[in-house]
């Protein structure tokens, strides 16, 4: 732990060394004015007299939709909101106004808030926080600073950008003014009038404005305006981790021929109990006699959508409403899975609905069979066929009677059977029972399971691995007096020994990068697996009992933004042993996370 602190210590050290430049964010935001779509708040002291087209204004009024009017006390009613975009023939109408990106904005509760600061030395700020664009969750950040001198600074963050609306910036005098030529707010430049905007749209004149930081000097008479960059903190993911070994999340036994079946199955019943993601695969369940059942109507290799669910079932990776029941017993949590009579592994195994099986060839369309029938009761939902014929068979001895129970409180499952027909029908490739469990899409085969001999088991089997991630939480902002904590979560750390419950990670923080896809570490041993960071300027070790680790890092004030750190995480293995013996070396490494540094 002392030698964690003191690498921090460094870290931070480093990162301090870079000073900080002109500040653009002003982090002291004030208090909330107002949030909700097209408000306009009541009449605010800016706390000075603010100089605009040769007249002092001590007051405005602010609007959610990026907007504010100047004044000198309350008006004789309130302004408009500015729904739904800016335009310039309602900018020359009125009151004085000023722009700061006037569009059809929503200041969502709960997401977005405008901020009002009129408590600093010298400066008003406005502040429109994580706003909306009106019908989308795109959010954006403005923020508006009226100096007593009479610069206008307008700041926006690296969302600003393409907009479905209308957006205005600039200024007018209003009262009638007349509209000049349009300026280019982000290349700088000068005028002779006190009305300046740039309309942009939605297909010829892009918003432009994302990460600028535009200042308004009033050179009486006009304006002049310089931009400059301000970027905002951000981390961004590039490359990827080891491994991704998908094993078996299925599971299955296979019993043949009808006269073993009958042995094994008759009596017997298998219980699914969810455990996460998965299930705990036990023996033992209770077969339930129908009675109010319904037939499903099943003809032979054919499949039928049940009635809806009275509760949804859940089940791993979703919810069900209702069952598609195949005749050859299967149950799918959706229509589309195989409906073939003869049972075969890698057909379940790539059926493409979530399904449970007791997978033989039934037809309860022949002469003189049972019916496969849907019942439901409290929570519980019971498929039973009920004394179906075996594909072929012509008397009684060829029926077979289970069920599978769906209760929707727990999300259990159990195949329970009563009686299972020793008869050997006419076709061989029909006689086996295949009884188990398959996530939709492609598994893995990790071959028959003896449910007799090897239950209790979880699912899945052997073999699965899950690459590590790593993510930062929050952007990493400097300013002069302020600095900002950031959370480096390294997800999946593989254990060091397996079944040890022991974690072993490695944070690897650096000043420089390798672009993606990186480095193939294979000529270490670790093929697959890919060095993503330039240097290895501070390592940090943790050992934890969880396969997931945290690294603080804390970013000092002062440093300059734009200022990019890299991490990559690192979790170490026993050689050789994941599946197959893979990575002779012992570790395994993540994504990696660039994080750059802002003002806000």
């Amino acid at each position: 732990m002392h030698f964690r602190n003191l690498a921090l210590g460094a870290l931070s050290a480093a990162l301090g060394a870079f000073t900080l430049q002109a500040q653009c964010y002003e982090p002291n935001t004030g208090s909330l004015l107002l949030t909700g779509d097209d408000a306009v708040s009541t009449v605010q002291s800016l706390g000075f007299a603010f100089p605009f087209n040769g007249t002092t204004y001590t007051d405005c009024y602010v609007t959610t939709n990026g907007l504010i009017y100047l004044s000198n006390g309350a008006l004789p009613a309130t302004p408009a909101s500015g729904c739904c975009a800016g335009s310039t023939a309602t900018l020359v109408t009125g009151d004085p106004k000023i722009a700061a990106y006037w569009t059809d904005l929503n200041v969502v509760a709960g997401t977005g808030q405008l901020l009002f600061n009129n408590t600093l030395p010298g400066k008003c700020v406005i502040t429109w926080q994580d706003t909306y664009e009106y019908g989308t969750t795109n959010a954006r950040t403005i923020q508006l600073t009226l100096w007593v001198t009479g610069e206008v600074d307008v700041l926006y963050d690296g969302r600003c950008t393409n907009a479905t609306h209308t957006v205005l910036v600039g200024m007018s005098e209003a009262a009638g003014a007349a509209v000049p030529a349009a300026i280019d707010v982000t290349a700088g430049g000068v005028s002779a009038t006190t009305t300046n905007y740039e309309l942009f749209n939605t297909t010829t004149n892009l918003v432009d404005v994302a990460g600028n930081f535009v200042q308004f000097f009033a050179t009486l008479p006009g304006y002049a305006w310089v931009n400059t960059s301000c970027p905002s903190g951000s981390n961004t993911n590039y490359g990827t981790g080891c491994y991704d070994i998908v094993g078996s999340d299925s599971i299955y036994n296979i019993v043949s021929p009808p006269a073993t079946a009958a042995t094994v199955l008759s009596g017997a019943a298998y219980t699914f109990t969810p455990a996460g993601q998965t299930y705990l695969l036990t023996s033992g369940g209770t077969y339930v006699a129908p009675t109010a059942a319904v037939d499903l109507t099943l003809t032979d290799d054919s499949a039928v959508t049940t009635p809806a669910l009275t509760t949804p079932f859940p089940y791993p990776g979703g919810v069900a409403t209702s069952f598609s029941v195949c005749s050859n017993g299967h149950v799918a949590v959706a229509a589309g899975n195989s409906t073939a009579y003869a049972p075969v592994a890698a057909t379940m195994l790539n059926n493409p609905q979530t399904a449970w099986y007791s997978w033989h060839d039934y037809n309860p369309a022949a002469a003189g069979s049972g019916k496969v029938k849907f019942e439901q009761i409290g929570t519980v939902t019971y498929i039973t066929w009920d004394g179906v014929y075996n594909f072929g068979a012509t008397v009684a001895t060829g029926a077979s009677t289970w069920q599978m129970q769906f209760d929707s409180a727990t999300g259990t499952v159990v195949i329970a059977y009563q009686t299972v027909s020793a008869d050997a029908h006419t076709l061989p490739a029909g006689e086996p029972h295949l009884i188990g469990y398959s996530p939709g899409g492609a598994s893995n085969d990790d071959g028959v399971v003896d449910f007799t001999t090897a239950l209790p088991m979880m699912v899945p089997l052997t073999g699965t691995v899950h690459a590590m991630t790593l993510n930062a939480d929050v952007r990493p902002v400097s300013t002069a007096s302020t600095g900002t904590v950031v959370n480096y979560t390294l997800a999946n750390v593989p254990e060091l020994i397996p079944s040890s419950g022991i974690y072993v990670g490695l944070q690897i923080f650096s000043f420089s990068s390798v672009p993606a896809p990186g480095l193939d570490m294979g000529f270490l041993g670790m093929p697959g697996c890919w060095l993503l960071v330039g240097g290895l300027d501070v390592m940090l070790s943790q050992v934890s009992l969880s396969p997931t680790q945290v690294t603080p890092l804390s970013v000092p004030p002062g440093v300059s933004p734009g200022f990019q750190l890299f991490a990559q995480g690192v979790g170490m293995i026993t050689p050789g042993s994941l599946p197959g013996g893979l990575n002779a070396f012992g570790a395994e490494t993540s994504n990696a996370v660039a994080s750059v540094v802002g003002q806000w």
